[in-house]
């Protein structure tokens, strides 16, 4: 499946099953991460929601949509403070709802954090030349091949530097690098 591909199916996920409407009855939703970038190598959707209205009985309600919905092989949903003592709410999950596996993580963050992750994949957007956006799907794509893509690896944002900043062009140099 290709970045297009993936758009469509993650288009089913927000608009036919509905979950940009119910994000939007809680916060204003800002799409991030390879959805905004264009640069989708894996099903994976993240979601940026202001979180001035969020609150534990609107996680309760999101968390009975996502299950009523989505019927997640995998979900978990918190309240946290984070470093700088803000509360933060998080909801991640994993469906096959599309026929494929979907990771979707939701991020309820103050509209500075949110404009901060919007600015970082607009940067990302606006200094890749093509031929580098290729080099960064291409490996993206033979770290998760080789089950090498995750919080615990290598993620999108080393990809990105070793691409744009070191000027690596391949699988072999990112993982020698």
């Amino acid at each position: 499946m290709n970045n297009n591909d993936r758009k469509m199916q993650a288009d089913r996920i927000l608009y036919e099953f509905g979950l940009l409407k119910k994000l939007e009855e809680i916060g204003n939703a800002h799409i991030v991460g390879s959805y905004r970038m264009d640069m989708m190598a894996w099903n994976d959707l993240d979601i940026d929601i202001e979180n001035n209205a969020m609150s534990l009985g609107k996680l309760y309600e999101l968390s009975a949509f996502i299950t009523n919905t989505f019927h997640p092989l995998w979900y978990e949903a918190k309240e946290e403070t984070d470093a700088a003592g803000k509360k933060v709410w998080f909801h991640g999950f994993e469906t096959v709802i599309t026929g494929e596996l979907w990771n979707i993580d939701l991020w309820f963050f103050d509209k500075t954090a949110i404009s901060e992750a919007e600015r970082y994949c607009d940067r990302i957007v606006q200094n890749t030349t093509q031929l580098q956006k290729q080099r960064i799907m291409d490996i993206k794509t033979g770290l998760i091949q080789k089950g090498m893509y995750s919080y615990q690896q290598y993620t999108s944002i080393d990809v990105y530097k070793a691409v744009m900043e070191k000027g690596v062009k391949n699988l072999d140099e990112f993982l020698t690098f």
